[in-house]
């Protein structure tokens, strides 16, 4: 196949912009497009690959799986076999036994299908998992599988009658956009993870292929050339200015760098820039270093390296070992050998099983890091829904509106005070805390909370979340106004839904809608928020003393908290963040289950302080 620079171009561009969203680094929100522009280019190279096989009459099932096997895999064991090393010798028995999971599902490919079936609002932190990236290479493996025999059945159309071909192409890529539409809308996880809602952006590519001549011939040079201008522009403007906290994905929003990968393709416009040497020796290590960029940025955060100077280094270092896997195994033939690879393969998926089986359990290792590697996982089995009093009162991703339950939740009591608990899951976390402790104060808490979305006047987020929170300011205040005597709000504000300024206007339009109401209104403040889950953190400390607390914690939790303190008013927000009168570790307890959650244990501190100083 005959080397297109442009393709070679949009290899780097792809990679570099998901290493930079990857790495946080400033103007590149939108980074995350870059798998989609991959999508389009492997749907473009596998359908000339496949048809054209069709067309000679030469294709053969055989070759073609052998070729992907020997060009994806071994570069993904090296991976593999590198970061259960690594892993041995820093990560906690938990997380090692995690990585082994995550590999051997990486391994066959169906890690996609791992991550969608174990998805959800508490589950750890993604950032922690080390082989997350994979999902994209299982979804591309599925593709490769399916594609060729899905297509086989009409091979003989695609020679006798190309319209009817393209027709039929384009049906297939139709029924997969309805897919994504649909489960975009019911089921987030589903669409983003899994094939069926993914299968479109490669089709693309296949329409790329089918249509390029035509296009070629259709228009001129200089139009040509527009296009494909008009097509890198839209992906630089993707890349910079899209952003996952205010937009679904994949959605309609997917269209532009996928359709603006197609123009950019089907144009072939063989700018000179294009051939600069780094641009293209980059498009050449795309693979590895896509392989290799997140491991190692998930070690450093691990190890409380996520600090801005680490930044260049972990590039650095992705780079050279991207260089270390291209050279010596990409372009190494003797892996171009089908046994061999099968062979080594084999050995991972055993390692991999090996170490998500192993029996960590039964090692004499240090009694309390065992506990708390095991703290957030028994946690959120047996004790979180009664912390949130979940499915009633707290509305869940997996709940809807219909499950909250009014009479026991929000019922008005006139012989008390009624304290209304509104807010996401940062407020979710002081239900059962505010419910026995106000008891004992001759007050009744009423409660609305849900998981993700902010407690704003405009909700954005899962339907049933922003239906509980609509209901409440725009039925259940007004009509109660007169006796509910104190809103206690909280949300999670440092997650980015909004930038600084808008968050500032949305916050004061609500503080201004209760001042309206004339309900007295306190807003609980921020508690830090870390890179890996407190228990970990102090499990690390116990393995190493020189672990140190403040190199997790989240800069951004710190901003914001010192943010809101700039424009909510003193008798109004309630500054908590590292309070010292909450211990944040009894020997048993963390303050936190998780990365940004308190645990029971924090919150009965926190409340006994809000109301030993009257502060609600």
């Amino acid at each position: 196949m005959k080397f297109r620079n442009d393709i070679g171009a949009l290899r780097a561009l792809a990679v570099l912009a998901v290493v930079f969203f990857h790495f946080k680094i400033p103007y590149f929100d939108g980074g995350f497009s870059g798998v989609d522009i991959f999508f389009v280019i492997s749907g473009y190279l596998m359908t000339k690959i496949v048809l054209s096989g069709f067309e000679k009459q030469n294709f053969s099932f055989k070759e073609f799986y052998i070729k992907r096997a020997t060009r994806i895999i071994p570069a993904l064991l090296f991976l593999l076999i590198g970061v259960i090393l690594i892993g041995g010798f820093i990560l906690l028995p938990n997380d090692l036994q995690q990585l082994g999971n995550n590999s051997f599902f990486s391994s066959l490919f169906i890690s996609n299908i791992d991550y969608y079936l174990h998805s959800g609002y508490f589950d750890i932190a993604s950032q922690n998992n080390i082989l997350l990236h994979t999902w994209s290479l299982s979804v591309e493996w599925q593709f490769y599988l399916l594609f060729p025999i899905l297509l086989y059945p009409f091979r003989n159309s695609y020679s006798d009658n190309k319209i009817r071909f393209i027709v039929f192409f384009s049906s297939l890529t139709a029924i997969s956009v309805a897919f994504n539409h649909y489960f975009n809308n019911t089921n987030p996880s589903f669409s983003f993870y899994m094939f069926p809602t993914r299968a479109w952006e490669m089709l693309i590519g296949g329409l790329a292929f089918l249509t390029e001549g035509h296009i070629r011939k259709s228009i001129t040079s200089p139009l040509r050339k527009i296009l494909a201008f008009l097509g890198y522009c839209t992906l630089i403007t993707c890349i910079l200015t899209l952003n996952e906290e205010n937009i679904s994905w994949p959605s309609y929003y997917t269209l532009f760098p996928v359709v603006a990968t197609f123009l950019i393709i089907v144009t072939q416009c063989d700018f000179k820039v294009l051939a600069f040497k780094p641009i293209q020796w980059i498009g050449k290590l795309s693979y590895s270093l896509y392989l290799w960029h997140w491991p190692i940025y998930v070690f450093s955060i691990y190890l409380g390296l996520n600090k801005p100077f680490i930044t260049l280094p972990i590039f650095v270092l992705s780079l050279a070992l991207a260089c270390l896997s291209y050279y010596f195994i990409e372009s190494n033939k003797k892996f171009n050998k089908i046994r061999f690879t099968l062979t080594c393969t084999s050995g991972v998926v055993a390692a991999a099983a090996l170490v998500m089986l192993f029996p960590y359990k039964e090692l004499k290792t240090n009694k309390e890091i065992q506990h708390l590697t095991n703290y957030n996982t028994n946690y959120r089995k047996h004790d979180l829904a009664k912390q949130f009093r979940k499915g009633s009162c707290h509305l869940d991703i997996d709940n809807t509106f219909d499950q909250y339950d009014v009479e026991f939740c929000a019922s008005i009591d006139t012989t008390k005070r009624n304290i209304l608990l509104l807010g996401d899951s940062h407020a979710g976390v002081f239900a059962q805390s505010l419910k026995e402790q106000l008891a004992t104060e001759d007050a009744h808490l009423l409660q609305a909370t849900v998981s993700t979305s902010y407690p704003l006047l405009d909700p954005k987020g899962p339907k049933a979340s922003c239906e509980l929170i609509n209901y409440m300011y725009q039925s259940f205040i007004p009509k109660n106004a007169k006796d509910i005597d104190e809103v206690i709000l909280v949300g999670f504000w440092g997650s980015q839904q909004y930038p600084d300024e808008t968050l500032k206007i949305k916050l004061r339009e609500v503080i201004q809608y209760f001042k309206d109401k004339k309900i007295p209104l306190k807003m609980i403040g921020q508690t830090p928020s870390y890179t890996i889950i407190f228990p970990n953190i102090l499990a690390l400390q116990l393995k190493n003393s020189s672990i140190r607390e403040k190199n997790y914690v989240e800069a951004r939790s710190t901003h914001i908290n010192n943010f809101l303190k700039t424009f909510v008013s003193e008798d109004i927000y309630i500054d908590i963040y590292n309070l010292p009168d909450v211990k944040k570790y009894n020997g048993q307890d963390p303050y936190m289950h998780d990365d940004d959650h308190l645990s029971k244990y924090g919150a009965d501190q926190i409340v006994r302080y809000l109301l030993r100083n009257k502060l609600i």
